[in-house]
């Protein structure tokens, strides 16, 4: 049985050799007829949401000195789609940078805030002030250019 196990661990050791055996190098001129293109592209959609977003302040203001809090509730963020984001570096002699683009929006959708509770602490429900929605967000950008400097 030891002796199928070693000529197992040894086949399995000359199976890369016998592999690259029947490689062989591209020659300049082969070379000068391959084209190639850098740089990534990227396709994502994200939802978001957040159940409580809450801003508060331990020490009030005169004369309200205790703790007061603005409490979100029910938060529904917009679609976030990234979609034929393209991210490329390239330079000139003096400056080399890095390239974000894309064609279309990048956030799409619209923000709901069921909720809007000012209260005593961060987990306050005392009666809502109402709810907040903006509809029809499209956020979109060209091309960002970004780059070191001295």
């Amino acid at each position: 049985m030891k002796k199928l196990f070693v000529l197992a661990a040894v086949l399995m050791m000359l199976l890369p050799v016998s592999a690259m055996a029947g490689m062989q190098a591209a020659s300049d001129t082969e070379l000068n007829e391959v084209s190639g293109q850098t740089g990534i592209t990227i396709d994502m959609a994200m939802s978001v949401s957040a159940g409580t977003i809450a801003w508060g302040d331990d020490n009030g203001f005169a004369p309200y000195t205790t703790a007061g809090w603005v409490v979100l509730a029910g938060v529904d963020l917009p679609t976030i789609a990234l979609s034929n984001v393209t991210i490329d570096v390239g330079g000139n002699t003096t400056t080399t940078y890095l390239a974000i683009g894309t064609t279309g929006n990048v956030v799409t959708g619209s923000l709901t805030i069921a909720d809007v509770v000012i209260g005593s602490s961060a987990t306050s429900t005392t009666p809502s002030a109402g709810e907040i929605r903006i509809s029809g967000i499209g956020i979109s950008f060209g091309t960002i250019m970004i780059s070191g400097h001295n």
